[in-house]
């Protein structure tokens, strides 16, 4: 068995995550200047280079914003951040997301995948229900197992399912917007996993399956938002 290199994330790498903590912590506020790169530097104890290369990251993904009279200030991240802003936001928080933001997440969900739901009901034909059991089934044998990581690969498999839905929908724009939250929405379902238990989560997966073979939409749409609130239950 071949596990591959073991690479450690670089000084840049690590400089920029420490940065931004202190952004989505508050610690740095919107509006405080940073000092110069040569005394972060210092401060790091890390190369100006290395600094100047994370800082324009930071900036490209929203954390801080640069005036070449005045200096580097922290950014308004809800105003000038990314999908990768919202990615690094569930790394460094996980479970301790508040309920608001939560909410909110879901609600992007249910913006593109309500509408993958929408087509796909009105048009489902045998091949894109074939693909659609299939995903349920792999995810039945991953929640049967006993291996250490099963939580992770359950939760890819779900995004794999939810995916699923997206491509076979016909919108060739859904599965590429949905595919730019897979981190966001493996966390969902690690989270889900965590709280309503792997036999709950197979459940609505089934569920989910079985009413778009109804080809209803609005019923589908509704076991969606179904699911959410229960979820949301389960986290106060």
């Amino acid at each position: 068995m071949e596990i591959g290199v073991i690479e450690a994330p670089t000084v840049r790498q690590l400089f920029i995550e420490k940065i931004a903590r202190l952004i989505i912590t508050g610690q740095l506020r919107p509006g405080d200047r940073l000092p110069s790169e040569r005394e972060l530097a210092s401060q790091a104890k890390i190369s100006k280079s290395a600094v100047h290369f994370a800082m324009a990251e930071l900036e490209r993904m929203g954390f801080v914003e640069t005036n070449e009279r005045h200096g580097t200030y922290v950014a308004d991240f809800a105003r000038t951040g990314n999908i990768e802003t919202l990615n690094l936001l569930i790394r460094f928080n996980g479970s301790e997301f508040g309920r608001k933001k939560i909410g909110d997440m879901l609600e992007m969900r249910m913006a593109i995948e309500g509408k993958a739901l929408e087509r796909l009901a009105e048009s489902l034909n045998d091949e894109s229900a074939e693909i659609l059991r299939k995903e349920v089934e792999e995810a039945k044998e991953i929640a049967e197992g006993k291996e250490s990581d099963s939580v992770m690969k359950l939760a890819s498999k779900f995004f794999d399912f939810h995916h699923a839905i997206c491509v076979c929908s016909g919108n060739f724009i859904l599965p590429l917007l949905f595919n730019s939250f897979q981190d966001v929405t493996r966390s969902y379902w690690e989270e889900a996993i965590i709280h309503l238990g792997r036999e709950e989560c197979i459940r609505l997966m089934i569920g989910m399956y079985e009413t778009l073979l109804k080809k209803d939409s609005r019923e589908s749409i509704r076991y969606l938002q179904q699911e959410f609130e229960t979820y949301m239950e389960k986290i106060q």
